[in-house]
């Protein structure tokens, strides 16, 4: 049975993340906080600023899935977001190096692509859906923060390890259902968070969204990844939770549409998101399962 080390597991994400292992796999929690449920899985308290600590937890390890960071652009200030998600993500890379493991998956973010939290830095995409290969720009601190983690990550690939980047969009967990109906409800005057939730509801301007149980799902895939090197996947469900189609929703925001757009996948899904999946179905077999559209639209 595979040993696996799963950072932030006692997070909103990591508890997900340990669940999806645990019939699989040796899972050991790290955290600073205790788990809500410690079945299931041994727990080591640590931070991922302290290298030591990581060297001794990842010690034996077969994987580690990296989850813990600053969450969002609200999380802390510039230099906090930086230092939690950058140091923080070479500490883990620089620990499990050290101490023989072979795979590292980063929880990346579609951040990277730089059209999720400042409006003013929005930029039209060359090409519709955007892929793995697609130009990046991020231009706010945690955007920065997961780019600059995947290119560490990538370094690290040239010293052996395997690295994996996962990109998942805005993830919809259920203490975030109010947020994003009432966002549904007074788009215009929506700002957030006003209905319980920790954060504003968030995805970008298209309202992108995924399923917590289908993101941990693709990290429990990545274990099973025959791969040498460095490779990252988007993720996101199905469709979108904004009232217009993708392409009229872009079109509404940057006042026109990218020269090369696959208008056969539009045209069967007229909400689908505006990230590629194919790869991670092709790479991982990873297909979303969980599609919250009709939830928050109250039909299809």
């Amino acid at each position: 049975m595979m040993r696996v080390v799963v950072t932030g597991s006692s997070g909103l994400l990591g508890t997900y993340v340990v669940q999806a292992l645990t019939d699989c796999s040796e899972v050991i929690g790290l955290d600073t906080r205790p788990p809500m449920s410690a079945r299931g899985h041994h727990h080591i308290n640590a931070s991922i600023l302290d290298l030591p600590a990581l060297e001794r937890a990842f010690s034996g390890g077969d994987a580690v899935l990296h989850v813990a960071a600053a969450a969002n652009i609200g999380s802390g200030s510039p230099e906090q977001i930086i230092d939690a998600n950058l140091k923080g993500s070479w500490n883990v890379l620089e620990a499990a190096h050290r101490a023989g493991v072979r795979r590292v998956v980063l929880c990346s973010s579609d951040s990277v692509m730089g059209n999720t939290v400042w409006p003013e830095n929005f930029w039209c995409p060359n090409a519709l859906p955007v892929d793995e290969a697609h130009q990046v720009k991020p231009a706010d601190p945690y955007a920065l923060s997961k780019y600059l983690a995947e290119e560490v990550g990538r370094s690290f690939s040239y010293r052996g390890l395997d690295v994996i980047a996962l990109r998942p969009v805005f993830i919809l967990f259920p203490s975030m259902m109010d947020e994003v109906r009432a966002r549904h409800a007074d788009p215009e005057t929506y700002t957030g968070p006003s209905a319980g939730g920790h954060v504003a509801a968030g995805g970008g301007p298209c309202w992108h969204h995924i399923d917590p149980r289908d993101v941990a799902e693709a990290f429990r895939l990545t274990l099973d990844m025959e791969y040498q090197g460095f490779e990252a996947f988007y993720l996101a469900a199905p469709s979108t939770l904004h009232p217009l189609p993708t392409l009229d929703r872009i079109a509404e925001v940057f006042g026109r549409l990218p020269g090369s757009i696959d208008h056969d996948h539009y045209g069967a899904n007229p909400h689908a998101p505006m990230f590629d999946i194919s790869a991670a179905a092709r790479r991982l077999n990873w297909h979303p399962r969980y599609d919250l559209r009709a939830d928050v639209m109250g039909s299809p």
